[in-house]
């Protein structure tokens, strides 16, 4: 019986030293599911500003936006950053404060307005 109980302490103590040099895998999917559960958010708060800008264009009663007819089709997302950057630019915004609201380049923001017609030298108003 004596031998029995020390044979099970000496496997215990094997095991729990095993167990501290094997791969934890669920800590690699928790750091995962953090990255995704970060983004998500991210993704959302970027979201409701957008609507947050779009909700006081509609509710605000300006006048309607002009939008940018091209040749090739462009997605909803694009349409409606051309859209929200034209209204904003017609509301005094300067190009650098649309970029850094809307999140989209300043380059991008440029040529949405260029292609409006809106402005004459962006970089003047820098």
């Amino acid at each position: 019986m004596l031998i029995a109980s020390i044979s099970l302490i000496i496997i215990a103590v094997a095991v729990i030293v095993i167990s501290f040099f094997v791969d934890d895998k669920f800590a690699d999917l928790e750091k995962e599911m953090e990255q995704l559960s970060f983004d998500v958010v991210q993704d959302k708060y970027k979201l409701e500003r957008k609507m947050k800008v779009l909700e006081e264009e509609l509710l605000g009663g300006t006048t309607p936006i002009h939008k940018v007819k091209t040749k090739r089709q462009a997605t909803h997302q694009n349409v409606s950053e051309e859209d929200v950057a034209i209204s904003l630019y017609q509301k005094g915004y300067t190009p650098s404060q649309i970029s850094q609201f809307t999140s989209t380049s300043m380059d991008k923001v440029e040529q949405i307005l260029q292609s409006a017609n809106l402005k004459g030298n962006v970089a003047n108003e820098n």
